[in-house]
């Protein structure tokens, strides 16, 4: 897949960018003005924001921009084994010095996430169109900036912030309108338990609905979007650099945060790693070593399942864990046409959301569109897939050995313990925070279904007994 970042006619005279520009059959992302076939923006609490960005941050932005758009344009299907692609980028910047000695740890953070391979050339570019001005400006004097999808894990994160007395700017990105509600649902409810100690701002990256685009982008066919988390990140730590914070926070259970395959066909990048420990150290690394962002990039959930993360709740949060949104279906919802209804019941996020509500006392069937406890028969194929895979991996984790749960931990890439006084909320002296996460978790998990499903659920999820059965050592 060959593309280039567009930044005018005149500012880049690179032989290779210009006739990449003048190609048809090549992708050209382009987020200039007046033309534009990507739309990039901010609102602070549904105002427009202007982001002031030194070159290097804009460079860097329109990094995270397009590999997210030419990660939508190149079908895996098309790719020899399937899934593994290759994409070849002219990236005009600012200081190529900058950038080239770079390129080997970008590829590798970029191959973490996606399992795709990347090139890069940097041609030197010249100074782009200014922001629009009348805009909102960035607020000052916050301290921290806090990833905020609208689902259960980051308002957790949120809110312990808040509580801490932190000044917080939430930073979510619109992917579809039922999360983009959520987060500014839960950000109102936020203001008004924490008063002038958070903002909202919220990004937006899609294709341009313009009719005088310059360029068409190709069309969509690839929805797999392993590289969302660079793009999310990559806006995060861009309102950290414009608002003068060295802190940003991704909070990710961390269950979630190392998505051990449920399966054995599922290893690598087939199963998403957003918020990875391996890839956020990476990520960490690249931005220290660019001189794009020094600050920290913290997951203060990184040794809790979603399960742990509920037990020290309070009776305000509680009030608001019913308002996130946690599903892996979002976009699909509309087609169910049940009114309110914001999670299909059957994803795994929603199973893992179920059994943490369930421990307290907060799961009401009626949330979702499909109740799999009580009638998974009623389901097809496809949609018992999820639940039947997350009972037998919690049936296994709970029969595994110490080595071998820690096997599972490393199942998408060996990572040293270190990272737990880097990353997350303490150090870790070994892999037992992780290990010892997923033991409580499976157990947890196999007590939920075996007090909630009806008999032939469990039939079907071949689940007779809660498994006590000590594991070994």
């Amino acid at each position: 897949m060959k593309a280039v970042r567009y930044v005018g006619q005149k500012a880049c005279r690179d032989r290779e960018y210009q006739d990449r520009v003048g190609s048809p059959a090549i992708a050209v992302v382009d987020t200039l003005p007046k033309g534009a076939n990507v739309t990039v923006n901010f609102e602070l609490d549904g105002k427009p924001l202007m982001v002031r960005l030194t070159p290097r941050a804009r460079d860097f932005l329109d990094l995270a921009v397009t590999v997210y758009i030419t990660d939508e344009v190149a079908a895996r299907s098309q790719a020899a084994d399937f899934w593994s692609r290759r994409f070849d980028l002219v990236f005009p910047v600012h200081s190529p010095t900058t950038w080239q000695p770079m390129e080997v740890l970008l590829r590798r953070v970029l191959h973490t996430l996606s399992g795709d391979r990347y090139d890069f050339l940097w041609p030197e570019r010249g100074p782009l169109p200014r922001a629009r001005r009348h805009r909102a400006r960035m607020p000052k004097a916050f301290d921290t900036v806090c990833l905020f999808s609208g689902g259960m894990d980051s308002l957790v994160g949120a809110y312990r912030l808040l509580r801490a007395d932190r000044r917080v700017l939430l930073v979510g990105h619109q992917a579809d309108g039922i999360t983009a509600a959520a987060q500014k649902l839960l950000a109102s409810k936020l203001r008004r338990l924490f008063p002038d100690q958070l903002h909202l701002i919220q990004t937006r990256v899609a294709r341009s609905l313009s009719r005088t685009q310059r360029f068409s982008l190709p069309e969509k066919v690839e929805d797999s979007h392993r590289v969302r988390s660079f793009l999310f990140l990559g806006l995060a730590v861009t309102v950290a650099q414009a608002a003068g914070i060295d802190e940003v926070v991704m909070a990710e259970n961390g269950l979630i945060a190392l998505n051990a395959p449920l399966q054995p066909s599922r290893i690598g990048s087939l199963s998403t790693r957003t918020a990875h420990p391996l890839f956020m150290a990476q990520f960490l690394d690249f931005l220290a070593d660019t001189g794009i962002y020094k600050g920290h990039l913290k997951n203060p959930l990184l040794y809790m399942s979603k399960t742990d993360m509920l037990q020290t709740t309070d009776a305000r949060l509680r009030s608001l864990l019913p308002l996130s949104v946690s599903c892996a279906h979002t976009g699909d919802l509309r087609w169910l046409k049940m009114p309110g209804v914001k999670h299909c019941g059957y994803c795994v996020p929603c199973l893992y959301r179920r059994a943490a509500m369930a421990h307290v006392g907060l799961d009401e069937s009626g949330h979702y569109g499909f109740d799999v406890l009580q009638n998974l028969r009623l389901l097809t194929r496809y949609k018992q897939s999820d639940f039947r895979a997350l009972v037998a991996f919690a049936q296994r984790v709970t029969v595994a050995s110490r080595v071998q749960r820690e096997l599972i931990v490393l199942s998408h890439g060996a990572f040293s313990s270190e990272l737990g006084a880097r990353l997350g909320p303490s150090p870790a002296q070994d892999l037992s925070p992780w290990s010892d996460m997923l033991l409580r978790w499976a157990r947890g998990f196999l007590d939920f279904v075996q007090a909630r499903a009806s008999a032939s659920t469990k039939r079907i999820l071949g689940v007779r007994r809660a498994d006590r059965k000590a594991p070994r050592t």
